[in-house]
């Protein structure tokens, strides 16, 4: 039984924030080593870094006006449940949980040990070797700590977790635009010398053996993965719609601002890092050295002693990348308990802090349980990837089955581009989803998030549609157990009492009376 409500507390500054926050992580940091050894231009990764965030952009304006039509708590399970039915949203919900979040989760964790623990042990003289640094046990006991910090925080209420993602955000796009300007200065400064004495000679450095020569089909699907690895998280923010004040405003505001901010973040990230490591350079670099990109920029920018300490920044980046999958993502568990398809216990919202803490808490103790058996991390970013831009795409293309079985419903927001920019995301997503089944190294990636798929499927139509025949067996017969499975909603099956959230005082938290969301 429900035991509480959720409260719109967060406006438009918390909404980009998590945008922002989601994103950026381990990837900018991380991925520019494998984007350039990947393609055989520089040219090609300004296009590809531009090129596929501003897809992404589209993809959050289709988001934008599903998250303005269905503000209650959810984001894309309520996105998918509205267009496609109840049986593609209970799909998308256990992808979701066994694959997309659990194990973005996993991976972060586990990269926010491997970096923080190096820069920890200079910082304070432990003394560490690099084979106790490296070692599972610290490794896991870190990523732990890690996941049941962020739990408690966002257990305790959700301003607090909005306050960790606004700092974490405001501290990693401080750092990200220190470098940029520090860069800009250097390489534009009044004394060329200096920049040359810092940048070694490009005609000095012989290409890896797995750099690629030319674009091939290979180079482009490992590249695709690093980057659409670097903006995973922009469809988060739609998952707090029920505690977004005016969500009809600040939901599609917040996505947009946000990407718009991600892109031209990426692109003078990238500018810096080609000027500081010149591409001949990268593309020398041996596997296991993505991290020598960012390190070396930062040391040819300020100094050696600077980037001594560059592990320390990305392992709070990472953190903060982490926490919107506890601010946010439980959300759709909510949503999804609420509406019969998991453990009504999930739908527990706390009477004190009036956040879903049952929720919350399984998601930190799965994720946990990833740590342990987490193998490679490269693996682990493909295969989320891959299972997410399945629905990404799936999600987007609701916007023209909404606007055909609902055209007059309210949409506060209307997809900016429509009907171009959905279809270029969805053509973008179909074609790189094929070509990673089809590409030989990424291949079983590929297949072991169709088997996580397949496996939902047959858990729903198996025990969720066998536990409602029984249950409702007067209501839902034989013959039309499937239709019935697969229908639309045709009116939000999500209520949140928006009724007690208005009285409650602390609704005005951000300033800004509190409002109701658009058809709510």
């Amino acid at each position: 039984m429900e035991s509480g409500h959720l409260q719109r507390r967060l406006g438009l500054i918390s909404a980009t924030s998590i945008t922002v926050g989601a994103v950026i992580g381990s990837g900018i940091f991380l991925k520019p080593l494998i984007v350039s050894q990947s393609l055989p231009a520089i040219g090609w990764i300004f296009a590809l870094w531009i090129g596929l965030g501003v897809i992404c952009l589209f993809g959050a304006f289709a988001y934008g006006e599903l998250g303005s039509m269905f503000p209650q708590a959810g984001g894309q399970y309520a996105f998918l449940r509205e267009a496609w039915g109840r049986g593609v949203g209970f799909t998308y919900g256990w992808v979701f949980f066994w694959v997309i979040n659990s194990g973005t989760v996993a991976a972060l964790a586990v990269a926010f040990a491997e970096y923080l623990l190096p820069g920890v042990n200079r910082l304070l003289g432990l003394g560490l070797t690099p084979g106790q640094l490296s070692s599972p046990y610290v490794i896991t006991a870190v990523a732990t700590v890690m996941i049941l910090f962020l739990a408690v925080v966002n257990h305790v209420g959700v301003i607090f977790g909005a306050l960790l993602q606004n700092v974490s955000t405001l501290a990693k796009v401080g750092a990200l635009g220190t470098l940029i300007v520090g860069g800009a200065m250097l390489v534009f400064g009044d004394d060329p010398a200096a920049l040359a004495a810092r940048v070694p000679d490009p005609s000095t450095f012989t290409p890896a053996a797995d750099a690629q020569a030319s674009l091939t089909q290979a180079g482009l699907v490992t590249a695709f993965i690093g980057i659409f690895w670097a903006y995973e998280g922009w469809y988060q923010m739609p998952f707090n719609a029920a505690e977004i004040k005016r969500p009809e405003r600040n939901v599609p505001r917040g996505l947009i601002l946000g990407m718009v901010i991600l892109v031209v973040v990426y692109a003078a990230m990238n500018w810096i890092y080609l000027e500081m490591v010149p591409f001949a350079e990268m593309r020398s670099l041996q596997e296991g050295e993505d991290q020598q990109v960012a390190y070396r920029t930062v040391a040819r920018i300020f100094s050696p002693e600077v980037a001594d300490y560059l592990t320390v920044a990305v392992a709070i980046s990472v953190m903060g990348a982490a926490n919107p999958n506890f601010l946010s993502s439980p959300r759709a568990f909510y949503a999804m308990a609420k509406d019969g398809m998991v453990p009504r216990a999930l739908s527990r919202v706390s009477p004190k802090w009036k956040t879903p803490v049952v929720s919350i808490w399984v998601q930190a103790i799965w994720a946990v349980g990833l740590v342990l058996y987490l193998q490679k991390f490269h693996d682990i970013t493909s295969f989320v990837v891959f299972a997410g831009f399945l629905f990404y795409a799936m999600t987007v293309a609701g916007v023209y089955r909404l606007r055909f079985l609902r055209p007059d419903a309210e949409r506060p927001y209307r997809c900016t581009g429509y009907p171009v920019t959905p279809a270029l995301f969805i053509l973008v997503s179909v074609a790189f989803v094929v070509a990673l089944l089809l590409d030989e190294a990424e291949q079983m990636n590929a297949l072991y998030g169709l088997a996580i798929l397949a496996t939902g499927v047959l858990y729903y139509w198996g025990w969720h549609i066998g536990h409602r025949t029984g249950r409702e067996g007067a209501d839902i017969s034989e013959g039309d157990t499937a239709a019935t499975a697969m229908a639309p909603v045709t009116e939000p099956a999500l209520e949140v009492e928006d009724e007690a959230a208005a009285a409650d005082p602390a609704e005005s938290a951000e300033g800004d009376p509190p409002d109701r969301p658009a058809g709510g």
